[in-house]
This record gives C-alpha cells, structure tokens and sequence, in this order.
C-alpha cells in the first residue's frame, strides 16, 4: 500500500479529523520497512506512550484497536509531553 512518506523526528496525526473523533499528535521515533511507524502520543493529556500506527489510505491509526504500547521515560517523554512546534 502507498502511505505518505514520513522521517524521523517528524509529528504527524493519527486518527481522522472530525468533531466526534479525537485526534492526537504522533512523533515519528522510527519508520519500518513495511511503512508501519513507531509513535509517541500524550494519552490523554496524562501519560506518553509508544506505540504503533500504520496508513489506512487516507489517516494514520493506531495498529491495534485495544490498549497498546509502552510508557515513554526520559527526553522522548520530554519530546512527546511538550508536543509539535506551534
């Protein structure tokens, strides 16, 4: 599947934009060969997490629908806590 090419160090969105759908920012740690992408997200506004996301043909989404991933510690919590530039 085609999906946007992304970098390193890049902040996408995962989740379609929509009054009724959150959306949360994603920092792009690492790009797989398959173009899945490990992110860090603030959950919540309370916990940074890694976790993956993968292209569905028009939005990134999480890769799996229950609860996933690994808290963030250290300068990539920092990185994800103080989210994308303005």
């Amino acid at each position: 599947m085609n999906y946007p090419k992304v970098k390193e160090g890049q902040w996408i969105i995962i989740g379609k934009p929509s009054p009724f759908c959150r959306i949360n920012n994603g920092y792009v740690f690492n790009v797989q060969t398959d173009g899945t992408l490990n992110v860090g997200y603030y959950q919540n506004q309370t916990k940074a997490i890694k976790t993956e996301v993968i292209w569905d043909g028009e939005f990134w989404q999480f890769k799996n629908s229950g609860p996933d991933g690994s808290y963030l510690r250290g300068q990539e919590e920092h990185i994800v806590k103080q989210g994308p530039p303005h």
